[in-house]
């Protein structure tokens, strides 16, 4: 274990590509202590799994952290309930995001489908334009136009926020992406949830005793064994899913292309066979997952591996190491759009599974089969792509993309 370099998701090469550095930790020592993010760092499938399911000991609060009592920010965290509250706090909150989000989403599919098609018209034209210009041979951004936009559409529609302030969510929720890798404590992410928390406040303020249908009015009236979200719960709970419900799904879309351009045998049997599209984005949730670490706080002390886990310590769950593990998947390092059985982690288990993975889920299906459907000549362009610096989250910033 000495001679192993220090865990750092931060490196040029993580960035680039975690996963060796995953598989060297969680061979030598898959429940790590690191000095860099002063957690403990959980690496191997059935470890993750047991992480997420132990409510009892592991927190989701992360306001119970060591680090956090340290700097003095508990005080600063108001008490409010929350998707991340320990249970019985938690239960009517995610009944009632259940009970509004659930029936919105299901009906959803035709709405996600125009708005892919607008995006998919846009990306046509821009093509066009750009051919006409010979040094960029018809390159197209497929993140800025077409994986950043869809999300934020659809949630937004959801939330039934005016057209004009869209754009305001897409530059806050990209702030706070960034600042996930300092555990929000980064002056952009900070900035970024206030943006979003003052806008939601007054949203929520405005739709009181109004009639509606969108999200925000169904939040405000539905109860749970006679409990309601009160206005700033209900401004968490917008909040977290127009982060939540955009991030996941732009690194779905984004990680889950570049990783079928790059894989051409891969798209090709996507295009011959447009009905693997649901085992394939299943294998690209795994095969590059969007979130990469996951964070619990202890709240007893245990032991674990023969190591002592202390109250108040930080633990993370490595999803990218876990969906990696030869253990349960075979060839983990391949990608096999027909994997089955595919038991991956990437949206998490147990109390706190990702309330927008089947919407997440709905859109990545619906974008991917359509992308290769409408532009069946999609290819790299020449402009390597580019991985935004983050860890905790997986992403690009950019991928160039020719579809002529």
């Amino acid at each position: 274990m000495s001679s192993l370099p220090v865990f750092d998701p931060f490196g040029v090469e993580a960035i680039d590509d975690p996963y060796p550095q995953y598989r060297r930790w969680r061979e030598a020592d898959p429940l790590h202590w690191s000095e860099k993010l002063r957690s403990w760092v959980v690496f191997r499938y059935d470890d993750v799994a047991a992480f997420f399911r132990d409510d009892r000991r592991l927190s989701s609060d992360r306001s119970k952290a060591a680090r956090f009592k340290r700097r003095g920010t508990t005080d600063a965290i108001p008490s409010l309930r929350t998707v991340a509250s320990d249970p019985p706090d938690h239960t009517p909150v995610r009944a009632i995001l259940n009970a509004c989000l659930g029936p919105r989403v299901r009906g959803i599919g035709a709405q996600v489908d125009n708005v892919i098609e607008r995006l998919l018209d846009r990306l046509g034209e821009a093509t066009r334009r750009a051919v006409e210009q010979v040094d960029l041979r018809g390159e197209v951004d497929l993140i800025a136009d077409f994986a950043y936009p869809l999300p934020i559409t659809v949630i937004a529609d959801l939330l039934d926020v005016p057209e004009g302030d869209r754009p305001q969510f897409q530059a806050s929720s990209h702030a706070v992406a960034r600042g996930m890798d300092r555990f929000f404590s980064a002056p952009d992410a900070s900035r970024g949830l206030h943006e979003i928390g003052a806008y939601f406040l007054q949203l929520v303020q405005q739709r009181h005793g109004s009639a509606g249908d969108d999200l925000v009015h169904r939040l405000l009236g539905t109860d749970y064994d006679g409990q309601r979200l009160n206005d700033l719960e209900v401004v968490a709970m917008c909040t977290a899913l127009v982060f939540g419900g955009h991030e996941t799904t732009v690194n779905l879309i984004g990680n889950g292309m570049l990783a079928l351009l790059r894989e051409p045998q891969q798209l090709q049997d996507l295009k011959s066979t447009p009905t693997l599209i649901d085992s394939a984005v299943e294998e690209l949730l795994r095969y590059d997952s969007p979130a990469q670490l996951i964070s619990r706080c202890a709240v007893d002390d245990f032991e674990w591996h023969d190591k002592r886990i202390v109250a108040g310590d930080s633990v993370l769950g490595c999803l990218g190491a876990a969906n990696h593990d030869p253990a349960v998947f075979e060839r983990p390092d391949d990608l096999n759009l027909s994997r089955a059985p595919n038991p991956h982690l990437a949206f998490g288990l147990g109390t706190h599974f990702c309330p927008g993975a089947q919407l997440s889920r709905i859109e990545a299906r619906a974008a991917v089969a359509t992308l290769v459907r409408r532009f069946p000549k999609i290819r790299l362009g020449r402009t390597p792509p580019v991985r935004r610096p983050t860890a905790v989250l997986r992403g690009l910033e950019r991928l160039s993309v020719r579809l002529d």
